[in-house]
Formats: structure tokens, sequence, C-alpha cells
């Protein structure tokens, strides 16, 4: 059993609150569809949460957004705690896990917690932390391999001392929790192997990063956000996306490249790239040798997200491969099934070629050659778009990737640890 007693009283989960720790901010993109989209559901069907997120000072400023975000909550029951997330080196870093963890010892001793849910790495050290101090034990919702994520990029634990700690440590936070969530199947059989083999009780869920199909749909009930002049000048041509973050994680040039080879041999194709990095993705696109006439780059807001989607008949899904990303699943793949968008594979983890494999709309590249690259243009520009090929896809991927199925995975794995 993880260091610490079980709580007595939680086999009564749906009587108690439960504790949930995130870095991410709920007011932003990902926290709204990988942290509240999941609260909502659970307390709907009974659970209680508070919550304590770290929120951008940006994303604090807007009142708007904060109010509303407030009355959502609200609506569902969900007490917020928002701390500000603060930059700066290790000791923001140090300060910010400080503060959490003095506003979440104080609710565990006042408020009549049964569970910690914590949210990644840091989260997790901090709910650790709290099990050896209060016996309040928690749920570990990993979101892949964090620290091998983090020496891969070079920063954190590059210095094999330190790493070696790290590894440690992650060890302790695995072994100690009352249960696990991981993305993939692959990081489940990882840790089964590896550090739970002689700890085989605690209970692994693999629940994927989904989205919610209702919203991220081929079709939409309400008028366009996009522009009338941007979809007007969409109309007719072979849209392929590339959506979000620009950085390490993501092939971008080899998915420039891809695109210009398939202008060769369609002269409808275009480009339509959606990203907050407005100026870095136009310098690698010209960079690419793609004409300002043959893309779009903008922005959007997540709100908005699925009316953009809609416009593409393509999406670029190029990942770098790394022991790190055994443990990823990108949050757009689901959204590209959601939204009938055919997605062109390469990397991350087998698991992931083999989700777009089962779909059987998209496309999955073996490397990133330029015969490769030449050839997965050529079956592009000659792939008829069959409505119903792309509807068989968005049914067989929902039981995986819907919300709705995200949501009764939590349910069944809270109700497993009520029952240990």
């Amino acid at each position: 059993m993880p260091i610490g007693k079980l709580d007595s009283e939680l086999c009564s989960l749906r009587g108690r609150r439960i504790l949930y720790l995130t870095f991410d901010g709920v007011l932003d993109p990902l926290g709204q569809s990988q942290v509240l989209s999941y609260l909502y559901g659970l307390c709907d069907r009974g659970f209680s949460y508070l919550l304590i997120s770290l929120e951008r000072e940006h994303n604090l400023a807007n009142a708007d957004a904060v109010t509303k975000t407030e009355e959502l909550l609200r609506r569902h029951a969900i007490e917020w705690i928002r701390l500000p997330y603060r930059i700066g080196g290790p000791k923001a870093v140090l300060r910010n896990i400080r503060e959490i963890a003095r506003c979440a010892r104080r609710l565990i001793l006042t408020r009549g917690v049964g569970l910690v849910h914590a949210r990644a790495y840091v989260p997790a050290f901090i709910a650790w932390y709290l099990q050896l101090r209060c016996g309040t034990s928690y749920l570990f919702d990993t979101r892949g391999y964090w620290i091998d994520e983090k020496a891969a990029e070079g920063q954190w634990f590059t210095r094999p001392s330190v790493y070696a700690g790290a590894k440690w440590l992650e060890r302790r936070l695995f072994q100690s929790a009352v249960a696990i969530v991981t993305l993939t199947r692959v990081m489940a059989d990882d840790l089964r192997t590896g550090i739970l083999r002689n700890k085989q009780q605690i209970p692994i869920a693999v629940i994927p990063t989904c989205a919610d199909f209702d919203r991220f749909s081929p079709d939409s009930r309400s008028p366009s956000t996009v522009p009338t002049e941007l979809r007007l000048r969409l109309e007719g041509k072979l849209v392929v996306g590339m959506m979000g973050a620009i950085n390490a994680s993501y092939c971008v040039r080899e998915g420039l490249v891809l695109f210009r080879m398939l202008r060769e041999r369609r002269a409808d194709a275009h480009l339509l790239c959606v990203t907050h990095q407005v100026a870095l993705a136009r310098a690698l696109i010209r960079g690419a040798g793609i004409s300002e006439d043959d893309c779009t780059i903008t922005q959007s807001s997540y709100q908005d997200m699925p009316d953009w989607m809609r416009l593409m008949d393509w999406g670029l899904l190029l990942l770098n491969e790394t022991f790190a990303k055994r443990g990823s699943m990108p949050t757009k793949l689901a959204e590209m099934m959601a939204c009938g968008v055919r997605p062109v594979q390469y990397g991350c983890n087998q698991e992931v070629a083999d989700k777009v494999h089962e779909a059987g709309s998209g496309i999955v590249l073996t490397d990133l050659s330029l015969s490769t690259l030449a050839r997965c243009a050529e079956r592009i520009a000659i792939t008829p778009l069959l409505s119903d090929v792309v509807r068989r896809a968005r049914d067989a991927s929902r039981s995986w990737f819907g919300i709705e199925s995200g949501i009764n995975k939590y349910e069944s794995l809270l109700s497993q640890i009520a029952n240990l």
C-alpha cells in the first residue's frame, strides 16, 4: 500500500471532497479541455471537487474570462482557488510549490478531503508530501514522462546526478500513489513491468487526451466565428491544417516540405496555420519556399478552434519520437478525429500510429525522408475526400477519444479506489 494510511472514509468519495491540483491554468485552453471538461462530467455524477490551479498573470487580468469560469465552476459546485503562476527560475518554482502545498494542506485539514488528484509530476510531489504530513492518499495523473521530456529538451535534469535523483523521486511518486492514470497503454505497460512490478495492487487507468465530440464536430449548429472573407478564400481548396504551438516536439520543417510537395501536385492545395506564434510561423513558411498566396496564418481562441478545424481536410501531426514520448498522446489527434480532419501522422509513439491506422482515414509515415514525404504528397493529392470514410473514422475513434469515454474511465477508477 502507499506510504501513509488510506483514508478510512475514501470508500464514500461521492460524499467527500476530492482536491484537484494543477499547474496548468484552467483559464488556458489546455486547462479548459483537459481539466474542466472531466471535472464537470464527474461532478454531474455525484463527485465533489476543490480545485487549486496556477494561473498566468495575463489570464487573471482578463476579468470577463475569470468571471465566466467562476460561474461555470459554481454551476457544478466546484470551489476554485486560483493562485498566480510565478515565473523567474528555481526560486519562482519553489514558491509556486510552497504556496500550493500550504493552501492544499489547509484544505485537507479543514474541508474533509478524501483524496488528492494530482495532475502531472510537480503536483504529485506536493501530494506525496501531503500524504506524509496528513495521511491523505493521492491519484497520480501522470500526463507522460515529464522528467525525461525535460531532459530531452536540455532542461532541468541534464546533469547525471540530478537526473538520477529525479528518477529516484519519480519511483517513489508512482509507488506511493493509490492509483495512476497514464495517457498510453505503452507507459502503463512500462510501469507494470518496471517501477510497479512489486506493487501490482496499484491500479492503472489508461485515459488518453479526449475531445468533446459534440463541440468538435464536422457540422455546427451555430454560425461560424471564422471571418467571411477567410472562409471564401478557402472555399474549394484542399486545405492542410497546421495547428497549435511550434516547438521542438513537432517536425514543423518536414511538414512544410510535405505541403510544398503537395502544392506542386495540386494547384488548389492551401496551408491553414492556426497558432499564436504567427511571426515564427510566417518566417518558417517563407523559409520553406511557400508563397503567401498558398497559405493563411492566423490565431484563434480555444472556443473558436472547432470552426477553424471544420475548414481543414488534412492535418499535420508530425512529432519527434523519444523515450519520453512513450507516455504522450497529442490532444489535437482527438480533436482532428472529432472534426473529421484526416491526420498525417509520424512519430510520438506506436500507440498514436495505431490509433490513426484503426480510424482508417489518415496516413501514417514510417520516416520523414524526402522520398517518403513525396509519396505522401502524391497520396494526399489523389485521395478522394469521401464523407463516409470520415464518418466511420469519427465513429471508430469516439469510443476511445470521446470526452464521455474519459469521464467513464475516471469514474470507474475512483470507484475502484474506494473499494481498496
